[in-house]
């Protein structure tokens, strides 16, 4: 007999790719390839890219399905696209800096880069060892707006809290880094002024 696969909600139909079940799996696919695509493509405006950003999530869906826990297939799909095209995006701003510096092809200019780079670095893993300091709930919460440009509401309804309770984990998260960057910037300025 047949499974109409179709008619499965998209817990059963994730519950049963988790036991490895590729027909289950081709109806989340089929089922979230328009609208991961819509999402990528509206943002990007690239065929290509936008396909295989859908292909990729798609794919990792299927590869880590024994490790994920996941709430709501459609939000984590679309977040999961999200966060793709924003590392897109920094690739391609990468790529950007990259192309100019050798378009001016100066020694001053790929130095001032590099030195830019390296404070970029340092003030980027000071701020994820922070984050990394906070509360569970607290660094999810920040780390979706922050990384994922979610808002407030998107965040309430993807990690099932009020958006009182979102705002109140920002309002602790900020003020942390603030306070844990007060005390760090003076030898940061000395470091490298």
């Amino acid at each position: 007999m047949v499974q109409d696969y179709g008619n499965y909600s998209d817990d059963q139909l994730l519950h049963l790719v988790q036991l490895n079940d590729e027909l289950a799996f081709k109806e989340i696919f089929d089922r979230y390839w328009k609208i991961l695509y819509a999402i990528a493509y509206n943002r990007l405006q690239s065929i290509h890219v936008a396909e295989d950003i859908v292909q990729e999530v798609l794919t990792m869906l299927w590869v880590r399905r024994a490790d994920l826990k996941i709430n709501l297939l459609g939000g984590y799909l679309s977040t999961a696209v999200r966060y793709s095209v924003f590392r897109e995006f920094k690739k391609s701003i990468q790529k950007n800096k990259l192309h100019d510096a050798l378009k001016i092809n100066t020694e001053d200019y790929i130095n001032a880069a590099v030195e830019e780079d390296m404070r970029y670095n340092v003030i980027q893993a000071q701020l994820q060892n922070e984050v990394n300091k906070l509360p569970q709930k607290c660094k999810l919460v920040f780390q979706y707006s922050r990384e994922l440009g979610l808002s407030n509401r998107e965040i309430a309804d993807q990690l099932q809290l009020s958006t009182k309770t979102v705002e109140a984990h920002l309002t602790k998260a900020l003020k942390h880094l603030r306070t844990a960057f007060k005390k760090t910037l003076s030898s940061f300025l000395m470091l490298f002024f």
